[in-house]
C-alpha cells in the first residue's frame, strides 16, 4: 500500500514538473541574433532567439536538418493580433533558458504574439514584430559594437575564426556572419547548398574604408543565416583590435560591430586599446578569461535645478574601482560602450545611443575580490577603501556630505572609469578630498588578486570658464558649441566635453532615446568645439516634459600617461595592465533645442 502511495506521489510530481509554465524573459525575450537597432523585430526567413525559464528541457538539445517545427516537446508560434493566422517557427535548438529558431519566409510582416509551448504547456504571449528585412551582423553577444563573428578563408585549408591573434590582414578573403536580409524562395529549414546573391552593390565599411562585397546572401550551409564575403585590399588598412565594421546597402548602413585588423601580413596580433598583452589576447581567443583592475580618484561638481529648492550645487569626491574578470564576449561588449569608447578613438567626437524601447542586457563580466585596499595621499590621507554593499566594487567617500542634499543621482559614464553605483552626495562647503599630489593605492591581497602597490600623480584641475554662458544653458543644435577652460594639468592629460540628452530621436520622433556625445582634446588646447553635425543628432529636450533631460560635462583625466596597474593573481600569473588615475569633472543641467 505504501509503495502504491509513493508511486502516485511520484506520478503527481512528474506531472507537475512536465506542466511547468514556460516564461519568456520580460522585454528582451524574443529578439534577432544579430546586432541591430531594433532587436525585437524579426525578419522573414531569419534566425532568432527566445530566452526565459522553463522553455524546454534542462539539457540543451540540437536538431538535425531539415529542422522541424517541434523539438523535444518545444514549439514556437507567432500569432496575429486578431488570431486569424498562426506561423510556426523551425526549432534549431532548445533548452530550459534558450531557444534558437527560424521564422519561415511565408510569414507576413506585422505585429504578432509569440508563445512557446513545452510538452503542451504554453507561455503567456509576448509582443514581437515581423518585418520584410532587419539586416545586421552577427556579434559575439548580439549587441551593437561587440565583436563581429567572421572567418578568414585559407587557401587549401579550412577557414579560421577571426580573433585577436588571428586578425584580418591585407589581401585576405573574409566571411562575415549575418542575418535578416529577408525571405527567399528556397526552404528555410535546410541548407541551400549553393550561393545566391540577394543584394547588388553592397560594401563593407571597415573603419571608414569602403570595400566591395563579392557575395551577400543566404549562408549556403546554415539555414536562417546570411553570409557577407569580401576581400581586403593590399594596403592602407585601418588597424587595431576593435576596428568598426558595418555593411552599407545603398544609403542604409547596418549597426556596427568590431573586428581585429592589422596593416601588415607578418603582424602576430592586433594592438588592443586597453593595452592587453599578447598572452592576454591569446587567452581570450582560446576561450579563457583575463582580469583587469581600474581605479580612479574622482572629483565631480554638479549643478542642478530642483523644484521648490531652486538651483543647487554639490560636489562628490572619492576613490572608486574594481578588478573585473572578462571573457572575449564580455570584454567586446564593454568595449562597445561609451565608457570605454574613448579608448578606441580618443580624438575628435563620437556619439552613442541607447534606445529605451528595448532593454539592453548588462555586461556579463565578474567582479573579483582583491581583499583590503588602502589609499594614501596628501594631507595625511591614509584610509581603507571599503567594498560597496556585498559586491567587489570598492568606493570611499573622501569628502563627507555637508549640504542638505542626501544623495546625487548616478553620474553618467565617465570615459575610462569603472562602472560604479550612484555616488553618495557631498556638499561644496567641505575641504577638497581630491587635491594636487601623489596618491598610493595598495592591496593586501584577497581571494583572487594578490598584494600590490601603485602611485599616481594628481594635478590641479582645469577650470571650465564659460560654464555659465547662455550657450551652455540651452544648447542650439544648429550651431557649434564651444567649451573653454583654463589650466593644463600634467603633460599628456586629456579634456573631454560630454553632452547627454534624453528625448525623441531627431530621425524618428516616435522613439525615445538617450544619446551621449564625447569630444576630446589635450588639456593644453584649452578649447573643444562640438560641431553642429554632432549636436543635430541629439534629442531636443527644451520643454515642459521633466522626463526629457539634458546635461553638459567637462572632464579632466589622464591620457596615455595614466599609470598601469598590474597585480599578481592568487592562482598564478598577473592581471592585464589596468589603470589608476584621476577624473575631475563639472556637470550642469542643460536643454537642447
Amino acid at each position: 500500500m505504501r509503495q502504491a502511495s509513493l508511486f502516485a506521489v511520484s506520478l503527481a510530481l512528474c506531472a507537475t514538473m512536465a506542466a511547468a509554465k514556460p516564461q519568456i524573459t520580460e522585454k528582451t525575450g524574443v529578439r534577432t541574433l544579430t546586432a541591430v537597432s531594433e532587436p525585437g523585430t524579426i525578419a522573414r526567413g531569419s534566425v532568432f532567439v527566445v530566452t526565459g525559464k522553463e522553455l524546454g528541457p534542462e539539457e540543451a538539445i540540437q536538431a538535425e536538418v531539415p529542422y522541424g517545427q517541434e523539438l523535444g516537446g518545444v514549439s514556437v508560434a507567432f500569432t496575429t493580433l486578431d488570431d486569424s493566422a498562426v506561423v510556426s517557427a523551425y526549432v534549431v535548438s532548445a533548452s530550459a533558458t534558450r531557444i534558437v529558431a527560424i521564422l519561415p519566409s511565408s510569414a507576413s510582416a506585422g505585429d504578432y504574439k509569440v508563445t512557446v509551448s513545452f510538452n503542451g504547456e504554453p507561455s503567456d504571449p509576448f509582443a514581437a514584430k515581423i518585418a520584410d528585412t532587419n539586416f545586421g551582423l552577427l556579434t559575439v553577444d548580439g549587441q551593437v559594437g561587440s565583436g563581429a563573428v567572421a572567418k578568414i578563408r585559407v587557401p587549401d585549408s579550412d577557414p579560421v575564426a577571426a580573433g585577436f591573434t588571428q586578425p584580418l590582414r591585407p589581401s585576405q578573403t573574409v566571411d562575415l556572419e549575418a542575418a535578416g536580409l529577408g525571405s527567399n524562395d528556397m526552404a528555410d529549414n535546410e541548407p541551400m547548398g549553393h550561393e545566391m546573391n540577394m543584394v547588388e552593390g553592397a560594401v563593407v565599411v571597415l573603419g571608414g574604408l569602403e570595400i566591395p562585397v563579392t557575395f551577400i546572401g543566404r549562408n549556403p550551409q546554415k539555414p536562417g543565416y546570411d553570409l557577407v564575403t569580401f576581400t581586403l585590399p593590399e594596403a592602407d588598412l585601418p588597424s587595431g583590435c576593435t576596428v568598426n565594421i558595418a555593411i552599407k546597402i545603398g544609403d542604409v548602413v547596418t549597426a556596427k560591430g568590431s573586428i581585429p585588423v592589422v596593416a601588415t601580413l607578418d603582424a602576430p596580433a592586433c594592438a588592443h586599446p586597453l593595452g592587453l598583452t599578447p598572452d592576454g589576447l591569446k587567452t581570450l581567443d582560446s576561450g579563457g578569461t583575463i582580469t583587469l583592475g581600474g581605479f580612479s580618484l574622482l572629483q565631480q561638481s554638479i549643478k542642478i535645478s530642483v523644484p521648490v529648492l531652486g538651483t543647487l550645487e554639490t560636489k562628490t569626491e572619492g576613490i572608486a574601482g574594481s578588478f573585473v574578470r572578462y571573457n572575449a564576449a564580455s570584454l567586446s561588449q564593454y568595449m562597445g560602450t561609451s565608457e570605454a569608447g574613448w579608448l578606441v578613438n580618443p580624438v575628435g567626437c563620437n556619439i552613442w545611443t541607447s534606445v529605451e524601447t528595448t532593454a539592453t542586457p548588462g555586461i556579463a563580466a565578474e567582479l573579483v575580490d582583491a581583499g583590503e585596499l588602502n589609499i594614501k595621499g596628501p594631507g595625511g590621507l591614509d584610509k581603507v577603501i571599503p567594498k560597496v554593499a556585498e559586491t567587489n566594487n570598492y568606493y570611499l567617500d573622501l569628502a563627507p556630505a555637508s549640504s542638505g542634499i542626501p544623495s546625487i543621482p548616478g553620474i553618467p559614464s565617465i570615459p575610462g572609469l569603472p562602472s560604479i553605483p550612484g555616488l553618495p552626495g557631498s556638499g561644496g562647503a567641505t575641504a577638497s578630498g581630491v587635491q594636487k599630489g601623489t596618491y598610493t593605492l595598495s592591496g593586501k591581497g584577497g581571494a583572487v588578486v594578490g598584494a600590490f602597490s601603485l602611485d599616481t600623480n594628481v594635478p590641479d584641475s582645469i577650470v571650465w570658464t564659460n560654464r555659465e554662458e547662455a550657450s551652455m544653458n540651452t544648447v542650439d543644435r544648429g550651431a557649434d558649441l564651444t567649451f573653454l577652460w583654463n589650466g593644463d594639468g600634467n603633460e599628456g592629460d586629456m579634456a573631454t566635453a560630454v553632452g547627454l540628452s534624453r528625448g525623441p530621436a531627431p530621425e524618428d520622433t516616435s522613439k525615445i532615446v538617450i544619446r551621449t556625445f564625447m569630444c576630446f582634446a589635450p588639456t593644453t588646447a584649452h578649447t573643444i568645439v562640438v560641431p553642429s553635425s554632432i549636436l543635430q543628432q541629439m534629442p531636443a529636450n527644451a520643454g515642459d516634459n521633466p522626463e526629457f533631460i539634458g546635461q553638459l560635462i567637462l572632464q579632466h583625466t589622464n591620457g596615455a600617461n595614466i599609470p598601469r596597474l598590474v597585480a599578481p593573481l592568487v592562482d598564478g600569473g598577473n592581471t592585464e595592465p589596468g589603470t589608476f588615475g584621476f577624473a575631475y569633472g563639472a556637470m550642469k543641467q542643460a536643454g537642447f533645442k
